[in-house]
């Protein structure tokens, strides 16, 4: 069964190794790429490479987010909870034993997103940020087999008079002890809003095996929220895309 399984995540794979590299909408670009083993992620100072065998991260302080709005670095480390929500893949649900979320922020504006973001959403995250977070820890599965499990979890938002722009992309590997990847998320959230009038444009890429909604409490229309166990992609329901 787990033969089929991993047969079933290197179809998913090899279709991703021929997907084209993934632009962000203008005003708050990363030029994501992804193949069959590896991810980058090139943004405002700042580069992530996450692959089955580590994530590298290199962080331009002169140039990270929008230095010139005047809002400083701020970085973090958070312990994972065994008790956060797991993580549901296809091949399997898997929860933390262990693993350390490093966060670096650069906050760009006090101004609240346009909707659909919520008030209940600023509540939590009143600021406009750029975002870069990372992860290597430990999951356990439901049948206790144990997996290293390597996260990028990064935003990029712009904010202007006429607009609001946001690119969020989530990407990890679940690897066994024999270096196999069981599963592998690849979730790609972006915004445009026109403030002037209102529209909006939102919607997530997925080319991943891992697909997960949750109700996220942030107010109406965020009941079905995509998720990636405790993280969120957009904070808000939207179209999954899934090439």
């Amino acid at each position: 069964m787990h033969r089929i399984a991993r047969i079933a995540v290197v179809a998913v794979m090899a279709t991703a190794l021929f997907a084209p590299p993934v632009s962000a909408q203008e005003g708050a670009t990363l030029d994501v790429k992804e193949n069959f083993g590896r991810v980058k992620v090139d943004g405002p100072g700042f580069t992530v490479k996450v692959t089955k065998h580590a994530i590298k991260k290199h962080i331009n302080e002169d140039q990270f987010g929008i230095p010139e709005a005047g809002f400083p670095i701020v970085e973090s480390q958070s312990a994972a909870s065994p008790n956060a929500r797991p993580f549901e893949c296809e091949n399997g649900t898997y929860r933390f034993v262990e693993g350390v979320f490093e966060t670096t922020v650069r906050a760009s504006s006090n101004e609240l997103r346009p909707p659909p973001y919520t008030p209940e959403f600023a509540t939590r995250f009143p600021q406009v940020i750029t975002f870069v977070g990372t992860l290597d820890g430990v999951v356990t599965n439901e049948d206790g087999e144990q997996f290293r499990v390597l996260i990028s979890d990064l935003a990029h938002e712009v904010i202007t008079p006429d607009s609001f722009a946001s690119t969020n992309p989530i990407h990890a590997y679940f690897v066994d002890s024999e270096g196999r990847v069981r599963d592998r998320a690849s979730l790609v959230g972006q915004v445009n809003v026109d403030r002037t009038t209102g529209e909006a444009e939102h919607q997530i890429v997925d080319r991943g095996t891992c697909h997960q909604t949750a109700d996220l409490g942030l107010g109406p229309g965020t009941d079905q929220a995509t998720v990636f166990g405790p993280f969120f992609v957009l904070p808000f329901n939207t179209t999954v895309v899934m090439p």
